[in-house]
């Protein structure tokens, strides 16, 4: 699957490790969420469970695999981005 710098995507959380999310697209491509880049882990809260859905951006699409965010504040940076090159 391409999974382009700055683009949006739906993902399963599909294990929970010590440094972060590991998550899945809808095609099996795996993804990996830093427990910095995880809004339930950085306000204090338990990390997202396994099964949960979460909205994400691609923020490093050169690694194995692709680093993921779920914050809102890189979520806007991507879209502020995509507006400017017409994505």
């Amino acid at each position: 699957m391409d999974v382009p710098l700055h683009e949006e995507f739906d993902v399963t959380v599909v294990a929970v490790r010590p440094w972060g999310l590991e998550v899945e697209f809808y095609d099996g491509t795996r993804g990996l969420i830093d427990n910095t880049k995880d809004r339930a882990w950085t306000s204090g809260d338990h990390p997202s469970a396994v099964g949960s859905i979460l909205r994400v951006v691609v923020i490093d699409d050169q690694r194995h695999p692709v680093r993921l965010s779920a914050l809102e504040v890189d979520l806007e940076i991507a879209r502020r981005k995509r507006k400017r090159t017409g994505g």
